[in-house]
């Protein structure tokens, strides 16, 4: 309709509601006309509640005489810019009537008034309310917070209101109240109260700050005050370490006298080292003219073990040639007794007992000849420097 109307300005009007210009004097028209004239492209409105306070309505009074008393409509229906000039495209149905919405809206700060007269008696409201009303109202639309106006009515509410529950209606004093309160001072004590909001939350916000940085400067002491004893401590712990450390050094000196000592012996035991090795191979080369030396006297031992055999042979031979000598005697007495008996027999045993002493006297010869070699190698240099070879070889020979 308000594309199709052709007309300046529109009003979205319900038919139990009164429009009346802000300024005393002014007609409604005139004074949209005024609104146009300053700019402005849309006008808001302030709903005033009148209620009945009798059950004396009858069809065809004058509401405005006959319920004078009004409220202050709830904060859900203060939005009423329900009047705009002429626009390409407006939008009424998200508010639900309640506000028209358009592109380069203008709204005039100083609000007109709307009387509005919804119930007008017991029997009016009941039927209203509770029968025609709720009846219509959708659960899509009740889902966007609309027809809450009536959320408190029941069969038992009176729709008749105590006079001093409300206020007379005095048109000055309404103008005045929307002229000293237009929707500039309300934007400005909107803007105040949330500045006055924001600035309690930060007030609180501060005390919160104030209140931890307390706590926290206690924290702070105290572990201020645990520092300082840990600071304390500490200093007490590095006097320790520097003994310790003056500890350690000293240490560490002797520790660096030991590791000379323990160089300088390290040195010896390498000097030592090497003599026992040169020892060693001396004693190997000692060991190796032992081994000769064992070697030359076993053959040295066999060379005595047989002049010792020929030794003992000979001297045996020399027994039995004493033992034959002794015959010989014998038998040369015996034949110096039969030499008596017979020269001739006597000369030729001479002659053999010369011959056989001859030969005796080549073997006695030849045994003190042995005799003395024997002495003579005992006497010997060879003799006496294998002695200690001798004792060793009987030494080992024992151990054997």
């Amino acid at each position: 309709m308000a594309r199709e109307l052709d007309a300046d300005w529109f009003i979205h009007h319900d038919a139990d509601e009164f429009r009346e210009s802000p300024w005393p004097g002014v007609r409604l028209a005139d004074a949209i006309a005024r609104v146009d004239a300053l700019g402005y492209n849309a006008v808001d409105f302030a709903t005033l509640q009148f209620w009945p306070v009798h059950d004396d309505f009858r069809p065809g009074d004058d509401v405005r005489t006959a319920f004078p008393f009004y409220a202050e409509p709830p904060s859900h229906d203060r939005l009423q810019i329900r009047g705009w000039k002429k626009t390409a495209a407006v939008d009424l149905v998200e508010t639900g009537g309640h506000e028209a919405r358009f592109e380069g809206r203008r709204v005039f700060p100083l609000r007109f008034i709307a009387r509005h007269y919804p119930i007008r008696g017991q029997a009016h409201g009941q039927r209203k309310v509770l029968h025609e009303r709720r009846q219509r109202f959708l659960e899509r639309e009740r889902a966007r917070g609309w027809h809450v106006q009536y959320d408190d009515v029941s069969e038992a509410t009176s729709f008749i209101r105590d006079p001093a529950s409300l206020r007379r209606y005095d048109a000055e004093d309404v103008r005045l109240h929307l002229t000293l309160r237009h929707r500039g001072v309300e934007a400005l004590e909107t803007s105040i109260a949330a500045a006055a909001a924001d600035a309690a939350a930060l007030r609180q916000r501060i005390d919160g700050l104030v209140a931890d940085l307390a706590a926290r400067t206690e924290e702070l002491a105290r572990r201020t005050a645990e520092g300082d004893a840990r600071t304390s401590e500490l200093e007490e712990r590095t006097r320790e370490r520097d003994a310790q450390a003056q500890e350690l050094q000293a240490r560490a000196a002797e520790l660096e006298d030991r590791r000379r000592e323990i160089d300088r012996r390290t040195e010896e035991l390498a000097l030592v080292r090497e003599r026992l090795d040169a020892t060693q191979a001396a004693l190997t080369g000692v060991n190796a003219d032992a081994a000769r030396l064992r070697a030359d006297l076993a053959e040295r031992a066999a060379e005595l073990s047989a002049t010792r055999g020929e030794l003992a042979a000979a001297r045996e031979e020399h027994a039995a040639t004493r033992g034959e000598l002794a015959t010989a005697r014998a038998d040369a007495a015996a034949l110096r007794a039969q030499l008596d008996a017979s020269t001739s027999e006597a000369a030729e045993m001479r002659a053999g007992l010369d011959a056989r002493a001859k030969e005796v006297a080549g073997w006695r010869a030849a045994v003190d000849d042995l005799t003395r070699r024997l002495d003579a190698y005992e006497r010997s240099l060879s003799w006496r420097w294998t002695a200690p070879a001798r004792a060793a070889y009987r030494l080992v020979t024992r151990r054997r």
